[in-house]
């Protein structure tokens, strides 16, 4: 069995767990009596994607360190990615309006309604939570799995498992895009806390506009659920200015996160860290010419993913 082949089996059944897992746990949850959402969320992290991994490390017996890129970032990289996780933000927000215009913002409608949280236990729950256990799991074991392969290979089909991974028309687009970024990231620094970093910052910047829009519009309830049904309903005229106007925001800060990226890969080059990965990749990528992306379970999470899409949009 080839990394590619395991690395594409591992998110297929990654996929099924987070599909299925949640209504197996349900029965269990309310044996111990638990209805809180966030406490269910946090777990179902834990449980559906922290344990598999553990388990899938040992069960390969591979290292921990060596397949989830557990390095030391650099000091000049980790500001570099500070900045680059404020940057490529106006171009998650073009994509996402996009797919606002067609699908509802359920992310956003689950956050609204847990803002009365306190703002650190928010933060540690939509923003370092997933950044660790979506990393572990797509920028971590999947693409590790890929490290053979040419690195925007990786980052396009492992950004394609990320936006699968969020089960969600709305975010599909820019989790992809996202995803792409944070692939290209990992490899160029060969440390997954570059994008654990970015993760966070990204989801912690939404728990934080959206707690100060909580408190700006405390006596005004309806003005945040009627703002997302106007963009689903705007004509399409609107829509193409809107399109237009952001969409020439997200080419401007494409072109600072080209230049960010092409910093750090120099950086990195210099440190001769990347040099070290293209030879190793180069030499193994003759040894595995073999090693299909477009495999079995390639094909079936593609599948499932459209038909669980399809199920939910109909429903």
């Amino acid at each position: 069995m080839t990394k590619v082949f395991k690395a594409n089996m591992y998110f297929l059944i990654i996929l099924l767990i987070e599909i299925f897992g949640p209504l197996l746990l349900r029965p269990f949850y309310l044996v111990l009596g638990l209805s809180d959402t966030r406490i269910i969320l946090f777990l179902n992290h834990v449980i559906l994607f922290l344990l598999p991994a553990v388990i899938y490390i040992i069960a390969t017996k591979s290292s921990f360190k060596e397949t989830l890129k557990l390095n030391k970032l650099h000091w000049q990289d980790t500001l570099l990615i500070i900045l680059l996780a404020f940057v490529v933000q106006p171009i998650m927000t073009f994509f996402s309006l996009i797919a606002t215009f067609f699908f509802n913002n359920e992310i956003g409608s689950f956050i609204s309604e847990i803002t009365s949280t306190p703002y650190v236990f928010l933060l540690a729950l939509v923003a370092l939570l997933p950044a660790i256990t979506e990393e572990v799991t797509i920028r971590g074991i999947v693409l590790s799995g890929y490290e053979n392969k040419n690195k925007y290979v990786s980052a396009i089909v492992t950004g394609l498992f990320f936006g699968i991974l969020h089960l969600d028309p709305q975010q599909f687009l820019y989790a992809a895009v996202l995803g792409f970024i944070l692939a290209l990231v990992v490899r160029v620094t060969n440390s997954i806390f570059s994008s654990m970093i970015m993760h966070f910052i990204i989801n912690g910047t939404s728990v934080t506009m959206a707690k100060l829009v909580d408190y700006i519009t405390k006596g005004l309830p309806v003005t945040n659920q009627s703002a997302e049904l106007t963009l689903k309903n705007i004509s399409s005229s609107e829509k193409l200015v809107l399109f237009i106007m952001y969409g020439a925001i997200a080419v401007t800060f494409s072109i600072f996160v080209f230049l960010i990226i092409y910093w750090l890969e120099k950086l990195n080059s210099k440190r001769r860290v990347q040099n070290y990965n293209y030879r190793a990749q180069e030499a193994l990528e003759t040894v595995e010419r073999k090693d299909r992306i477009i495999n079995i379970p390639f094909i079936l999470s593609i599948g499932i993913y459209i038909f669980f899409m399809i199920r939910t949009v109909a429903l």
